[in-house]
């Protein structure tokens, strides 16, 4: 799972595949919520806010 920005969507797809062998399944993160889980502040490669979850 990743928690990315727009900058760093594809290096979180390709990760993804490499690592599952399957593409994955991409929501915005300002349309979904979770009940036990917050949003991490920070994208997984940079310091900007992120945006989308790749699972």
């Amino acid at each position: 799972m990743y928690v990315v920005c727009n900058e760093h969507l594809d290096n979180a797809i390709d990760d993804f595949v490499d690592v599952y062998e399957q593409p994955p399944d991409l929501y915005e993160l300002g349309s979904v919520t979770f009940t036990e889980w917050d949003v991490p502040k920070t994208c997984d490669f940079c310091d900007h806010f992120p945006r989308y979850l790749v699972v």
